[in-house]
């Protein structure tokens, strides 16, 4: 494990040199242990901009083993502090008071770990919203420069959330400290309102990118269809569909299933499976036993997938349609990375999205929670080797032109750099 002590850590890494006039360090940072395209997003600016800054990954106790497992790949240094936010869905005054309470403990461990360092001669790249971590937020741009990525456009509000949150946003952008980034156009729409005009001209488009040599990699090594059907139990004789990401309601998991359930009622020849993260609940798997059985669609772990990115792209490479049925998005890592295999991809039409997917060019878009039209836009595909070679043609040519790792990390590069 790369981890070390944290006093052996300050007094071994030189690069960590307050005595610098200009930035030299980088922490990345978020407070949750539910990880997914954030992090991958963080992975791909920690590689780009590794030979000009010292990087230093800071997360919570308990996160995921696999999450560590890429850390690791990738040489970064983390360490931990205790608490991590509740995602949990509160269903009463008390569990929202007690869940409160957890995210306001979670952000002062946070604080009080950072605060171990010196922060002057760094910035920290924090995934932290202004609005559920403004103490926290302020509290950093009073110590060091601090950057916040926006992922997911930011919904429409209540006059008085809004209000409220257009006042956080007031006070931290009055820092020049405080910088904000945009992981797509649809982002950064959605933040006119609640900067000033001469903020919201300065906010950068930092994309989503894919590592063009790892997808290379991928495609020069490509397993044939029986060696990983031989693997992982697939029937290799049908049409595989796959989807990466958490099993939650916002990517459409039960829309996805009710299109399963649709199709299988119709042909037999498809099988689905989905790359997830954490194992589902023993009432989640009685839920989805209720819409196919195994021989239709499995759900696989980090775990199960295996030990490094590597095999979860050899299993997306494998698949002959990627779907991906969720209702609110920013321009996820999985869809490009996807795109960028040459998949024939069929989409949500919503936020950032059609950004990369432009329909029946580049992929299928479709209207969220339709399930009959998203059974009929796989069936279709399904059966037009012609159009998924299209489709899948061109994706992987606007990707790799668009969204490629070591240009969208020279851009971040020169952000970071500015400070």
């Amino acid at each position: 494990m790369i981890c070390r002590p944290l006093n052996i850590y300050l007094k071994q890494n030189n690069n960590f040199n307050p005595a610098k006039s200009t930035p030299r360090n980088i922490f990345f940072v978020w407070n949750y242990l539910q990880w997914g395209g954030a992090q991958i997003y963080f992975l791909a600016l920690m590689r780009s901009v590794s030979g000009r800054f010292a990087i230093k990954a800071v997360l919570p106790n308990g996160s995921d083993e696999k999450l560590l497992q890429y850390l690791n790949a990738a040489r970064v240094e983390y360490d931990f502090y205790e608490g991590s936010m509740d995602s949990s869905k509160a269903e009463s005054i008390g569990q929202r008071i007690k869940r409160r309470w957890n995210d306001l403990i979670t952000n002062l461990s946070l604080a009080k770990h950072l605060s171990q360092y010196d922060l002057k001669d760094s910035i920290v790249q924090i995934d932290v919203a202004p609005w559920a971590g403004f103490a926290l937020l302020f509290y950093l741009i009073c110590k060091t420069n601090v950057f916040v990525t926006f992922h997911t456009a930011i919904p429409e509000l209540t006059f008085l959330r809004r209000t409220l949150w257009k006042t956080k946003f007031a006070v931290l952008t009055a820092s020049q400290r405080f910088q904000i980034a945009a992981s797509n156009v649809d982002v950064k729409k959605s933040l006119r309102s609640f900067v000033s005009e001469s903020r919201y001209r300065r906010i950068e488009v930092i994309y989503s990118s894919v590592n063009a040599e790892e997808i290379k990699r991928v495609l020069d090594e490509s397993k044939t269809r029986r060696e990983v059907a031989e693997k992982y139990h697939f029937p290799p004789e049908k049409t595989w569909v796959c989807n990466v990401a958490q099993f939650i309601d916002r990517k459409g998991c039960w829309v996805f299933l009710e299109a399963i359930e649709r199709l299988q009622k119709q042909r037999s020849d498809l099988f689905f499976y989905w790359l997830g993260t954490a194992p589902l609940t023993e009432e989640v798997r009685e839920r989805v036993g209720k819409y196919c059985s195994e021989d239709n669609f499995r759900y696989l772990t980090g775990n199960e997938i295996g030990e490094s990115r590597h095999d979860l792209l050899t299993l997306l490479e494998a698949s002959n349609l990627f779907v991906l049925p969720s209702f609110q998005e920013g321009l996820p890592v999985a869809l490009i990375e996807a795109m960028a295999l040459g998949k024939a991809c069929v989409a949500s039409r919503i936020n950032a999205i059609p950004e990369a997917v432009k329909h029946f060019e580049t992929g299928v878009l479709v209207e969220a929670g339709d399930s009959e039209k998203l059974a009929a836009a796989i069936g279709a595909l399904a059966d037009d080797k012609s159009l998924q070679s299209k489709l899948g043609e061109n994706a992987r040519r606007t990707v790799l032109e668009n969204f490629e790792e070591k240009v969208i990390g020279q851009k971040m590069l020169r952000l970071y750099e500015s400070v």
